[in-house]
């Protein structure tokens, strides 16, 4: 028999986080072309294969000799550019030209930059006191071989890349991308290349889900997409076929409440998912439902726009983090750049605003006009949602305000 929905208290948000976190366990690690691996979890470190640098090289464009007391004149035996080994080791009195990168011929040398060098009939001609070692990378200065470059549970990034690819390390072992499956549902909805009929609307969400997950990181490969009617039968189907049968994460857009067509709860039960929260004590998105299958996750997100926006950024990117190990972005605090007054519900509110950092290097919201929850054009510009306690009839200009930056 199913759950009475209407008599199940509202579950509170910070409740709810530790329902969907003791769920979410991270994903399988995979091995990974380097081109695939930003964005993604470290699963294994990297380390040093060899010293870094290999060997003593110069560190600029210049001339290399042995610096000998008092000597001046260094006669000019050759030259080495980087990936070369030099022909000539000079010996005592003798340079060669260098270039940045290349291998010192001997140890012990000096640079001599070439800016402040003079060449007289094939003469170094040195008119200040060189120190040993000067513009020399010394040999394992950066690393030594088998040292930690970068640490499992780093998100690789365009310098963990290149890192990776300096040690040869060409398929890193990182969490593999999740599989996700989206449904948006509602007869009322057309795609939204067509012109709504009577009665019709265009399908927002199905587009706000995909720039969500793709501004996460997600490759579009990864996640798929459907528009269904209002049949539970049909949704039951859909959900235990593919792409929803193997999904790590199912997302079903509208039919979470508890009205006459609103079906995702029957259907994600007869699909064999447990639900763990059914509704939460927050403006907006208080219909919200997660439920679980083994491993597998599951979301009902209320159909309107901005409630969307909000239960996303609360559950779905927390349990995103969770399945690639990493942990959930918090709540900053910030100072209301000005008074906010239309407030006073008795729920916690997450207001849709616009976050950033003042010249004085504290973080400042803007909450945005916002009317209601279907209200989709109030969220241009939205990258925070601040955190309005209930009962609070207004919050004036400078005042502190938890605040969740979700772009």
């Amino acid at each position: 028999m199913m759950q009475n929905t209407q008599t199940t208290p509202d579950m509170p948000v910070a409740e709810a986080w530790r329902v969907v976190d003791a769920a979410v366990l991270p994903l399988e690690a995979e091995a990974a072309e380097l081109a695939e691996a930003r964005g993604r979890v470290l699963r294994r470190d990297i380390c040093a294969d060899a010293d870094q640098p290999p060997f003593d090289r110069s560190a600029m464009d210049g001339y290399a000799f042995l610096p000998e007391p008092g000597a001046a004149r260094y006669k000019l035996v050759g030259s080495v550019k980087a990936g070369e080994v030099a022909a000539v080791t000079p010996g005592k009195g003798e340079a060669v030209r260098i270039f940045t990168g290349a291998e010192l011929p001997a140890a012990g040398m000096a640079v001599l930059m070439q800016e402040e060098a003079q060449v007289e009939a094939e003469m170094l001609v040195v008119s200040r006191q060189i120190v040993l070692g000067e513009n020399v990378r010394r040999r394992g200065t950066d690393a030594r071989a088998g040292e930690v470059l970068v640490h499992a549970g780093t998100v690789m990034g365009a310098a963990e890349v290149a890192i990776a690819a300096s040690v040869g390390e060409v398929r890193p072992m990182v969490t593999r991308w999740p599989r996700v499956a989206h449904a948006t549902t509602g007869e009322e909805l057309v795609a939204p290349m067509d012109k709504p009929g009577p009665g019709k609307i265009r399908d927002s969400n199905q587009g706000l889900i995909a720039a969500l997950l793709a501004g996460g990181g997600l490759p579009g490969g990864c996640v798929q997409q459907e528009r269904w009617g209002d049949a539970a039968d049909d949704a039951v189907k859909r959900l235990t076929a593919e792409p929803f049968a193997t999904a790590d994460i199912v997302l079903i857009s509208g039919g979470v409440s508890v009205g006459e067509h609103d079906y995702a709860a029957r259907a994600l039960q007869e699909a064999g998912f447990e639900l763990r929260v059914r509704r939460i004590n927050s403006r907006p998105g208080r219909p919200f439902i997660f439920g679980v299958q083994g491993r597998r996750l599951a979301f009902g997100l209320p159909g309107n726009p901005v409630s969307h926006f909000v239960c996303y950024h609360l559950f779905v990117r927390r349990a995103l983090a969770r399945l690639a190990g990493t942990a959930p972005a918090g709540m900053v605090r910030a100072r209301l750049a000005v008074a906010l007054e239309r407030a006073g519900n008795p729920r916690p509110t997450y207001w849709p605003g616009m976050w950033s950092f003042d010249e004085n290097g504290g973080a400042t919201v803007r909450p945005l006009a916002w009317g209601n929850s279907g209200h989709l054009a109030a969220l241009a510009g939205a990258n925070a949602l601040l955190l309005v306690p209930p009962h609070t009839a207004a919050l004036p200009a400078g005042g502190v305000v938890d605040t969740l930056p979700v772009a």
